[in-house]
């Protein structure tokens, strides 16, 4: 074959394919929380706080989604709202620190004391690679 032609065929291939058909809509993780909890008429969560232990403890469960395009095993990122202190020296969050995707669903424990009836725990989930968060409420009863 000769040089004209194959540089023919080169430019016919490069040319045949629009921008459009190589481009690849790769979409950003979703992250959707669940408190697994009654709720109320305004959307928080409402968690009975126990009488019998200083502590509640529960599981709040997530939904990550959008995965497909993603190896990299996702890790949350969470934060409250509410601390407290173990024998007045040591700040103890409410929540776990972070917790890792498995399978689409990632698990985090909260831990509010019987002290905090009343007060209203703010839960942020963040996956930090995408910048993507979730936040729920719960009262605390």
């Amino acid at each position: 074959m000769g040089y004209g032609i194959r540089l023919l065929i080169i430019t016919l291939a490069l040319f045949s394919c629009s921008a459009d058909e190589d481009i690849i809509l790769i979409q950003e993780p979703t992250l959707e929380l669940d408190g697994r909890l009654p709720m109320d008429s305004n959307g928080y969560y409402l968690l009975e706080l126990s009488d019998s232990s200083h502590q509640t403890i529960h599981t709040i469960s997530g939904t990550v989604g959008n995965t497909l395009y993603w190896d990299e095993p996702m890790k949350v990122d969470w934060e409250s709202n509410l601390t407290w202190y173990l024998q007045d020296e040591f700040e103890v969050s409410t929540s776990n620190q972070s917790s890792y995707v498995v399978n689409g669903k990632v698990m985090n424990v909260i831990a509010p004391i019987k002290t905090m009836v009343g007060d209203t725990l703010i839960l942020t989930g963040t996956i930090r690679e995408h910048l993507v968060t979730d936040t729920i409420k719960i009262i605390l009863e």
